[in-house]
């Protein structure tokens, strides 16, 4: 119920942002720089005058978008792969995770980094970059699920009536594997948000003045020394909600899919 009431929180926040939000959040007022939280401004203002209360609601819409976009992406490039390698096993299998080896293999942020450096700003390049990196937690659980699946006796005695390979990967393996690949696609949406964040904070997330979490907290930092905490700390508590959020959906997902883990708990 918790988990359900926070989504719905969140879902509402991202629809009614436009509705609920008092000012506009790219609207620049200098005489309004660096207030405090109160009745005009609820959440404060940062050094340039925009009030941090609407910029929130906005960038809530902005980072899920991006979240589950990506998450979206890394399924759709990732599910077919781990089914094709998982299933037939052999070279092809040995060659393509040899390859997504190689990609793990460089810290995640550095190569979001380079790669966002390469092709610029923008919230496709930021979908783009935080799918592909993504790709190969997918093609992993996939193929471990696929090749666990595709020795049961069901795939056994399908085989044995004369189904094609396509049709037992669509119809028998493809539907085995959705279960395992929503709990981790919840999980995933939280730390495609906190990915989004951090390239935001560098300077590399959407393009500015566009709200964004990760850069709202990258403009409070230099403030917060001399007691401007509402600029850096309200977008981190709005962060914190979001992956705590999606951390206990995939929890919930968890328990639905495997109800043995709740009768252990």
């Amino acid at each position: 119920m918790v988990a359900l009431g926070l989504s719905v929180f969140l879902l509402s926040i991202t629809v009614l942002a436009p509705v609920i939000g008092r000012y506009d959040p790219l609207q620049v007022r200098p005489e309004d720089q660096l207030l405090p939280p109160g009745s005009a401004h609820w959440f404060g203002t940062d050094r340039i005058g925009f009030d941090i209360y609407s910029r929130v609601l906005h960038a809530a819409g902005v980072d899920l978008f991006i979240a589950i976009s990506s998450v979206l992406l890394s399924i759709g490039v990732g599910l077919p792969i781990g089914v094709v390698v998982g299933y037939r096993g052999g070279r092809i299998d040995g060659v393509v995770m040899r390859m997504f080896d190689v990609i793990q293999a460089f810290p995640v942020l550095v190569l979001a980094i380079a790669v966002l450096a390469t092709l610029g700003r923008g919230v496709l390049n930021i979908i783009l970059v935080v799918g592909l990196i993504g790709v190969p937690t997918y093609v992993r659980l996939v193929r471990a699920q696929v090749r666990s699946l595709r020795e049961l006796a069901y795939i056994e005695a399908a085989r044995s009536v004369g189904n094609q390979p396509s049709r037992i990967v669509l119809r028998y393996l493809v539907p085995g594997t959705l279960g395992t690949v929503a709990v981790q696609a919840a999980t995933s949406c939280g730390w495609a948000i906190i990915l989004t964040a951090g390239l935001g904070f560098l300077g590399l997330g959407v393009r500015i003045p566009e709200p964004e979490w990760g850069y709202m907290i990258s403009t409070g930092v230099e403030d917060l020394i001399n007691g401007a905490w509402w600029m850096s700390v309200i977008p981190g508590i709005a962060i914190f909600i979001t992956v705590f959020t999606f951390n206990l959906l995939g929890e919930v997902l968890a328990d639905v899919v495997d109800p043995r883990r709740r009768a252990v708990r």
